[in-house]
């Protein structure tokens, strides 16, 4: 956090050296205000086998049944999660030029606590097979959100008199986005009602009930969890409008409702535990990893800004 505020103090001032010299007037503001979070829409996947393919679980699948050819395939999964109000916060350095238009470099925080838990509502047919033949619970959860950005934004102040300053504007910068999720993916405790290698043929010389009932036994109860603070830098864009009250020449008190939007969020990490054992499925196969993504990466504000002109 340190470097990066350090990294975008450094920016604010190269940002705004072009300008310095048309400048007619140099300011500092700072606010602090509400934010709203958009709900998000998550598309999630993973490179895991399937659990017939699950060498701990099933050590003698090749010899007892036929898992058919296990292959690392994308599993995809989706979710979506409710919106959730959170704290705007910022500061800003600009300039007003005889362009005819305030240029300013802005540092602004946005961090909400969704904290919000959802089951998976759709996603490929291996994760439907799944949830009908072994899962009885497939929950995600949002915790805090949160996303430091670095915007240029241009404003015009609009022509009228009095000590109201209303203005319109809009910028484009990128933010350092960091979101918590966890899940858990829970199998049926009880083996009785667990399918999972009914349909799959039956290739051992022993007891073919016995060998079925048996993995079974061995798959009811297992887990997968993640519990990780997800990161990624997005591309971002806003339109901003609001109005200054001016108490004296120098200084002004206003209000700001700003609409800012960014790129793609998408991050990812290692399974915790995947059904019950490390997150790979037996010696000399490959780390099992997620990736989630979300296209909804979006806030309203409204703030109280301070302003102080030099």
């Amino acid at each position: 956090m340190s470097r990066f505020i350090t990294f975008t103090s450094f920016l604010l001032l190269l940002i705004l050296i072009p300008f310095s010299s048309n400048a007619q007037q140099l300011y500092i503001s700072t606010e602090l205000g509400l934010g709203i979070g958009n709900s998000l829409d998550t598309d999630a996947s993973d490179n895991d086998f399937g659990t017939l393919c699950d060498q701990h679980l099933n050590p003698e699948g090749d010899s007892h049944f036929d898992p058919g050819v296990c292959s690392y395939e994308t599993s995809v999964w989706n979710n979506s999660f409710d919106g959730s109000t959170g704290v705007i916060a910022g500061v800003a350095l600009g300039v007003s030029t005889d362009l005819g238009a305030r240029i300013e470099a802005e540092y602004f925080y946005f961090g909400s606590q969704y904290d919000t838990t959802s089951s998976v509502v759709g996603g490929g047919q291996d994760i439907a097979d799944k949830a009908d033949q072994e899962l009885v619970r497939s929950d995600e959860r949002i915790g805090a959100v949160n996303i430091n950005s670095l915007f240029v934004n241009v404003y015009y102040d609009l022509p009228v008199s009095g000590q109201l300053r209303p203005y319109v504007g809009g910028g484009v910068g990128f933010g350092m986005a960091e979101l918590e999720f966890d899940a858990v993916w829970a199998r049926n405790i009880n083996p009785d009602v667990i399918t999972t290698a009914d349909d799959a043929e039956y290739l051992g010389s022993g007891n073919e009930e016995q060998d079925r009932q048996a993995l079974h036994q061995r798959i009811a109860g297992v887990t997968s969890t993640a519990s990780h603070t997800l990161e990624d830098t997005v591309f971002g864009y806003q339109a901003i409008v609001g109005v200054d009250y001016m108490l004296t020449e120098s200084a002004s008190i206003g209000v700001k409702g700003r609409w800012v939007k960014y790129a793609k969020f998408s991050g990812g990490d290692v399974w915790d535990q995947l059904r019950g054992h490390e997150p790979n499925n037996g010696p000399g196969t490959n780390t099992v990893e997620y990736t989630i993504e979300t296209e909804d990466l979006s806030a309203f504000g409204v703030s109280l800004v301070m302003k102080y002109a030099f």
